[in-house]
């Protein structure tokens, strides 16, 4: 079976003063579970082409930092990067594959899910050209790595959060232009992850 899980933009559909004013992450223990996750490390590999300008390089280390910032919060090997393909996301093919692909609008990006039972088996993720897209931030564009460590979250298992109150989590469903702190996970993201992967447990 295949779902499709999507980042949306937010219309002004939330109400800001519910919001808190200032990044309240670190305090904020929200998080929901998919009903299904990987139980095995998630090889994936990254399409690099873009109608950006964007090197291959470049794609690929903003890409590889989104998913090493959720490997670097436990002790479980939940990514491998493995390379660059042509092979675009959105096929049931073997691979799990991010690229940039066109999607209706109002969805930033979307993360396909093929599962069996409580069990991944494969995932890709579409980044939506319908959106002017950027590597650092730039207004009136998405962000790359904030888009990207939210969709890899759903990789991990994590479901949106649409809550007011949980806006400064990686995990809150909606983005906008130039957004970038989903790029750094919050309380509940970490514990959503640890609950599905286990703590973090320091070499000696």
């Amino acid at each position: 079976m295949v779902i499709e899980w999507s980042i949306e933009k937010s219309y002004g559909r939330v109400t800001l003063y519910q919001i808190p004013s200032g990044d309240d992450s670190n305090s904020t223990s929200d998080y929901k579970l998919l009903p299904f996750h990987w139980y095995t490390t998630a090889k994936y590999w990254i399409n690099p082409k873009n109608p950006y300008g964007f090197s291959t390089s470049a794609v690929v280390d903003t890409i590889t930092a989104s998913a090493n910032t959720w490997d670097s919060q436990t002790s479980f090997e939940v990514f491998s990067y493995q390379g660059t393909t042509s092979r675009t996301a959105g096929r049931y093919d073997g691979y799990n594959v991010i690229s940039w692909g066109y999607y209706r609008s109002g969805v930033i990006a979307v993360t396909y899910i093929w599962y069996s039972d409580d069990r991944i088996i494969e995932t890709d993720t579409r980044l939506n050209t319908y959106y002017r897209w950027s590597l650092s931030g730039e207004a009136r564009k998405m962000d790359v790595q904030n888009i990207m460590t939210h969709e890899f979250g759903h990789w991990c298992g994590l479901d949106d959060l649409y809550d007011d109150k949980d806006y400064w989590l990686t995990m809150y469903g909606y983005a906008s232009y130039g957004e970038t702190y989903k790029r750094t996970l919050g309380s509940g993201d970490i514990l959503g992850l640890k609950a599905v992967y286990g703590e973090l447990t320091q070499s000696t």
